[in-house]
């Protein structure tokens, strides 16, 4: 199963999240991620106000969604004051095909 772990809040996209990447890449669970650039960048169509700044995100492959869990506590992100970790499920991939 697929899960997305969203990282999000006003501050601290500078943490160090090697715990996470160590122990889901040698457990072949981490598919890929990125920092995203600075919200104030991002532009937003139809343009609203913006409740939440994402600011990272980790793609990750595991057998279930207790493991999507136990991995986002990995991240420092889950203790840090106005941060938290949205885990959402991955329906299906949009590339199959090509």
């Amino acid at each position: 199963m697929k899960f997305l772990l969203i990282l999000q809040g006003d501050t601290g996209a500078d943490l160090c999240r090697d715990a996470f990447e160590h122990t889901a890449r040698e457990a072949g669970e981490l598919v890929g991620g990125e920092l995203l650039a600075d919200a104030q960048l991002a532009i937003t169509v139809p343009d609203r106000a913006r409740a939440v700044s994402i600011d990272a995100y980790y793609l990750i492959d595991v057998e279930t969604p207790a493991r999507a869990v136990e991995l986002a506590h990995l991240l420092p992100d889950t203790r840090a004051p106005g941060r938290s970790v949205e885990i959402r499920a991955v329906m299906h991939s949009t590339a199959v095909d090509f």
